[in-house]
């Protein structure tokens, strides 16, 4: 099993050193990765090793231990996944406050000090408790008190230390209470809210890493879409034309690209109505930008422009409902017009046939003599 991890530790070194160059040792966390993989696996196993024995060689197997720090690289490397996020933010926080730790135990051991001090001075020499071989056990000597009182900053059956020495001198119950206060309500609850607040910091920091990775996806992507579109484009005039994409999308090269940005042969009719803004043809930008839009998830930016436009449609059709009321008016009033016009010629009509009724009576009575 030695042998097969250290195999594949240093295949997967030699890898890495051929894809990124002797470069990629530079980097803290690859050349400590270095150390690891060729003084703790080549170096311990196939050189090391076979040459000493007995207790030589248990000591190198307790070195080849420190292969394990490896899984700290492996929390690294998924440090961007989101279901290990989490468990990132714990080790980070830890290995970013370390300075904050060595200097709360700096804090805690001056603390433990002065109140050793005193309770040896003072408690251990009282009258009541010179004889109490108990007490002088715990509060004898300052190492023995300090470590008596780090029992009782961390809660650890405190009271059945205090409790018998409170009874004989009531007074030490407010140096009890304050050791305990200052230690465990104030010093520990400190030490938390520091790293609680490293590990948030740690945790804005891959935001913005994560942020620089994406960005440099999204370049990524924009230069493969325009070899895309170069491709595509097969008059190089820069602008592609509706027969030119139908005649792109049958080439299987094409094809290949399109499914790999995740786009089907099916859709390219509508993903061309899509990406065209009515003018037949579609620039470089237009057809890196649009794909990339189509390709990726909206954006608040893009979900504002469709609000915007959506916002803008509402406003016209408000317009144009308006107009249509108003033109709905305007036929109202010429329908009355005309009604009322036609309620004129009606009458008017009604007039002209009573007279000429009138006029053939006349005649035929012979009042109005006929002209020849």
């Amino acid at each position: 099993a030695e042998h097969f991890f250290t195999g594949a530790f240093l295949v997967e070194w030699c890898m890495r050193v051929y894809c990124f160059g002797w470069r990629w040792m530079l980097d803290s966390w690859n050349f400590s990765d270095t150390l690891l993989v060729w003084l703790t696996g080549v170096v311990t196993t196939w050189v090391l090793k076979p040459l000493l024995t007995g207790a030589s060689s248990d000591n190198l197997r307790q070195l080849q231990v420190l292969r394990t720090v490896r899984l700290m690289r492996l929390a690294r490397a998924v440090r961007m996944l989101p279901a290990f996020k989490e468990m990132w933010m714990l080790i980070r926080g830890l290995l970013d406050s370390w300075r904050t730790l060595l200097w709360t135990y700096v804090v805690i051991i001056g603390i433990l000090y002065v109140f050793g001090i005193f309770a040896t001075l003072i408690i251990a020499g009282d009258a009541a408790f010179i004889h109490d071989d108990t007490v002088q056990d715990l509060f004898g000597r300052v190492d023995a008190s300090m470590f008596t009182l780090f029992q009782i900053m961390t809660l650890d059956s405190w009271t059945f230390v205090v409790r018998p020495i409170m009874r004989k001198a009531p007074w030490t119950t407010a140096y009890f209470i304050l050791f305990v206060s200052l230690t465990c309500f104030v010093a520990m609850n400190l030490i938390t809210a520091v790293i609680v607040e490293n590990a948030f910091a740690s945790s804005r920091d891959d935001e913005e890493e994560m942020a620089k990775a994406l960005e440099v996806e999204k370049l990524a992507d924009l230069e493969q879409l325009r070899e895309l579109f170069a491709e595509v484009d097969e008059d190089g005039s820069g602008e592609l034309t509706k027969e030119e994409f139908d005649a792109a999308v049958k080439h299987p090269r094409i094809q290949t690209k399109l499914q790999v940005l995740d786009f089907e042969l099916s859709e390219m009719d509508e993903l061309w109505h899509i990406l065209d803004n009515g003018d037949g043809t579609l620039s470089v930008d237009e057809f890196t930008t649009g794909l990339r839009k189509v390709k990726g998830e909206a954006k608040n930016k893009d979900i504002m422009n469709c609000l915007k436009f959506i916002r803008k449609g509402q406003e016209k059709l408000e317009r144009m409902h308006k107009r249509v009321d108003d033109a709905r008016d305007e036929m109202a009033v010429v329908q009355g017009t005309i009604t009322s016009v036609h309620r004129d010629m009606g009458s008017l009509l009604k007039m002209c046939e009573a007279m000429l009724h009138n006029m053939q009576g006349l005649m035929a009575s012979g009042r109005v003599p006929m002209r020849r």
